[in-house]
């Protein structure tokens, strides 16, 4: 018989966005894309560093990542596991990739909840204790539906989306998680 999971073995976690939080952007005319082609592709450099403090916290970190570009045929999927491989690397717990293009309606599609959703049962995850870091008003919304405090990163793009926490990178962002343990006034 399966043992019933109980609530006060939950986890807390941080969902972590790829492009533009892991991976640098790239503009294209002036929007915000992901990277097509491998000589586009650039990672964080404290990429690993602040997903090591974060769980240095006792956090999981998931990867919770839209990555529609293949759909569009903005790249092949071959492309595109190329530079995944590279995230696939860092010290993740696990990670959640909606394929998906907005004509799919898909519930994993941010800023529906269901990557979130999908890692929080999975994982018994206490959503309330948890954590988003992204750079889009698609990840913050996908927060704000799962129940977890949004931690959004600065940038010229993302000027008028509402955040529980703004801060100007990732490190920052587990900077800002630390402080919030420690229970420091940010």
């Amino acid at each position: 018989m399966q043992s019933e999971k109980r609530v006060d073995d939950r986890c807390r976690a941080v969902f972590i966005d790829r492009d533009g939080v892991v991976v640098r952007i790239v503009m294209r005319d002036g929007v915000p894309t992901s990277p097509f082609r491998r000589e586009e592709f650039a990672m964080d450099p404290y990429a690993e560093d602040a997903l090591k403090k974060i769980g240095a916290m006792g956090f999981k970190r998931f990867l919770a990542s839209n990555q529609p570009d293949v759909a569009y045929d903005h790249l092949t999927y071959a492309e595109w596991k190329w530079m995944h491989r590279h995230v696939e690397k860092l010290s993740f717990d696990d990670m959640f990739v909606c394929m998906h293009g907005r004509e799919d309606e898909c519930e994993c599609k941010k800023p529906k909840p269901g990557l979130l959703l999908d890692a929080a049962e999975k994982w018994n995850v206490d959503l309330s204790r948890s954590f988003m870091i992204g750079d889009t008003e698609a990840d913050t919304k996908a927060a704000r539906a799962a129940g977890v405090k949004s931690i959004l990163i600065d940038a010229p793009y993302n000027q008028g989306v509402k955040s529980d926490y703004r801060v100007k990178s990732f490190m920052g962002a587990a900077n800002l998680i630390s402080a919030l343990e420690r229970g420091d006034m940010i």
